[in-house]
């Protein structure tokens, strides 16, 4: 789990440095140019980079739960597979934690971990905790509505950029957006991710 999260902050730490790119647009080459879906792009990268980490996490925490090395939570073994599968699983021992894999990657492909329940049923498949959003809140010092909430609003703005243009309605008329509301989305992505790897994480 060690490299998915340094992939993590890796994916953040690029987006953060895209600021500099439009301070520097800003500053020097001056308007009519608009240059702020640079912010909008920082918007929907961190939170592409927090549901590749939750995927990537549940992928290995499961491969984890199959080598025995992880508690298996009872989503996980209600984990799905063809009879098919099955015999690829039994009849190929040697590469069987492979192809477990690779089917976890397939299964949960075309899913997206970025509503606090959907978070929150996929790391189901590695934690046994109950009042998850409860305890990741706690750790990030708020209460889960707060957080719950936070995340929600971050995703619904993601969503108005990536499938929307960021338009808000018939009037063509875009949403602004500053550096600070980006940072702040950015900051707290930040903390959220740190904050589920360090609770599941063996």
């Amino acid at each position: 789990m060690n490299s998915s999260f340094a992939l993590f902050k890796s994916l953040l730490e690029d987006t953060k440095n895209s600021r500099a790119l439009y301070q520097f647009l800003k500053n020097v080459v001056k308007p009519p140019y608009d240059y702020s879906d640079l912010l909008r792009w920082q918007w929907a990268q961190s939170v592409s980079a927090l549901d590749k980490l939750i995927h990537d996490l549940v992928r290995v925490g499961m491969v984890e739960s199959f080598l025995g090395t992880r508690s298996p939570t009872s989503k996980f073994l209600g984990f799905g597979f063809t009879l098919d599968t099955h015999l690829q699983l039994t009849q190929n021992t040697a590469s069987a934690t492979f192809l477990f894999e690779q089917m976890v990657t397939q299964k949960h492909g075309y899913l997206s971990f970025q509503e606090p329940d959907k978070i929150a049923d996929a790391l189901s498949n590695i934690w046994n905790e109950q009042h998850k959003w409860q305890k990741i809140s706690s750790e990030l010092g708020f209460n889960e509505n707060y957080t719950k909430t936070m995340l929600k609003n971050i995703t619904i703005r993601r969503n108005q950029i990536v499938h929307e243009g960021d338009y808000s309605n018939s009037l063509l008329q875009r949403q602004p957006i500053s550096e600070e509301d980006v940072e702040i989305t950015l900051d707290f992505i930040d903390r959220l991710g740190e904050v589920i790897y360090n609770l599941v994480k063996l």
